[in-house]
């Protein structure tokens, strides 16, 4: 199957500031304490100028990182099939990465989720995968980041470059 259509991320590469704050429209923290820093960083871009650093430190109990603000989800149907992308390195190798397709239904609540699993390399590459859209999705946003465990913290991650592509 040939991925088709242009990435339908909104500021996937990070270079759009907020308004109101010093990092990337459409973006916000996922989960996380006060262990947890999200930076706008010039280190590491694959396209553009930006990436996102995240910095965690204590947080244990579930993925951290950083998810599309619900204005910029995209909209999807039962059955769809997306290829989802980001480009990412942490500190230091082994560490749990997750791309995340989180679902909602037609009037915004949260359905399901999708969770493509990998481990980290301390060079910036390619993470990718398939997801498919369940039955009653009508919405989808992206979510990406680390899920630690007592042997990865504290863990430093960037990501550039998140995509998300229809392919049918």
């Amino acid at each position: 199957m040939a991925v088709r259509g242009k990435n339908l991320v909104f500021n996937g590469y990070f270079d759009i500031e907020a308004a109101d704050t010093e990092f990337p429209m459409g973006w916000v923290q996922a989960n996380g304490d006060a262990g947890t820093t999200l930076a706008w960083s010039a280190a590491d871009a694959v396209v553009g100028n930006h990436s996102v650093k995240v910095s965690n430190t204590t947080y244990l109990e579930s993925f951290t990182g950083i998810v599309q603000e619900q204005r910029y989800s995209i909209e999807t149907q039962p059955g769809a099939v997306w290829e989802l992308a980001a480009w990412m390195r942490t500190e230091r190798a082994g560490v749990p990465l997750r791309l995340i397709a989180v679902f909602m239904t037609d009037n915004w609540l949260y359905h399901s989720e999708s969770h493509l699993k990998f481990t980290s390399t301390t060079v910036m590459q390619r993470y990718s995968g398939l997801v498919f859209a369940p039955q009653g999705a009508a919405w989808l946003k992206i979510a990406c980041g680390v899920h630690d465990t007592s042997e990865t913290q504290p863990s430093t991650l960037w990501i550039s470059w998140v995509t998300l592509r229809k392919i049918s």
